[in-house]
């Protein structure tokens, strides 16, 4: 196949999916991980995709904010590890804060069945996806309605949230850098996540590999605030050039 040919196949997968990866664009196309780098490092140069740890994103999506519903299928077998690997870290009776993420939803699927736990959001779809749970307590933080989030924010969210004992904070971010720490496109959303990073007793980050060095701009988790983060194991090669001793627990999905 001429480069041509494979640049226009990796730009068709990018556009669908959102984001490629190196080594998954290597075996589907048959050639060397450098080969499908320099692919990207050229489209990168002409504007059509923007180059990530790992691999590159569509340059035609906004850097901003996505939809839930937008979100939801990006990179859904590492937030699934993810979510298993945080699992294991939850204990009978405590009280969880899951933030608005797709990685949160997908990790509260992977809450062990009948074992007692309170599980306290502000996302409508992780109180949708834990209905059914009838060890888990669920309490919905209101306030104001976000649609294109399908969660709520506000005085009267943070307000109810104050009230509450937190025993472990999971989240997600737009992106990571291994000196600033844990970002998001959208700084109310930031200064949420502040808020309830402060409040908990334990906080762990679920970072997928396609967020480890991806640009974001309002930085509310700095490393060293972190008890725990968990990442995929695309994260591996990342972790071992960036992340020599970080200050918390990491760990890998698998």
């Amino acid at each position: 196949m001429l480069a041509a040919e494979r640049q226009r196949r990796i730009l068709e997968i990018a556009r669908k999916n959102g984001t490629v990866r190196t080594t998954e664009l290597a075996g589907d196309f048959e050639v060397t991980e450098e080969t499908i780098r320099r692919d990207l490092d050229f489209l990168a140069r002409v504007g059509h995709l923007r180059r990530t740890h790992g691999g590159a994103m569509d340059s035609t999506v906004a850097l901003g904010e996505l939809s839930l519903s937008e979100r939801e299928s990006r990179q859904l077998e590492e937030k699934l590890s993810i979510g298993r690997e945080a699992a294991t870290l939850v204990k009978e009776g405590e009280t969880l804060l899951l933030d608005a993420s797709t990685t949160a939803l997908e990790f509260a699927s992977q809450l062990p069945d009948g074992v007692p736990l309170r599980v306290v959001t502000y996302s409508i779809a992780v109180v949708e996806r834990l209905a059914t749970r009838e060890a888990i307590e669920l309490i919905e933080l209101g306030g104001t309605y976000e649609r294109r989030g399908r969660r709520f924010s506000g005085m009267l969210t943070e307000a109810a949230l104050r009230m509450l004992r937190i025993d472990r904070f999971f989240f997600s971010g737009g992106g990571f850098d291994p000196k600033l720490g844990i970002g998001e496109p959208n700084p109310d959303q930031a200064r949420f996540k502040r808020a309830m990073l402060e409040h908990a007793q334990w906080s762990c980050a679920l970072i997928d590999s396609t967020k480890l060095g991806a640009p974001t701009d309002h930085f509310f988790a700095k490393p060293e605030e972190l008890h725990a983060m968990i990442t995929d194991k695309g994260g591996r090669s990342y972790a071992k050039k960036h992340l020599i001793t970080p200050p918390y627990e990491l760990h890998f999905g698998k």
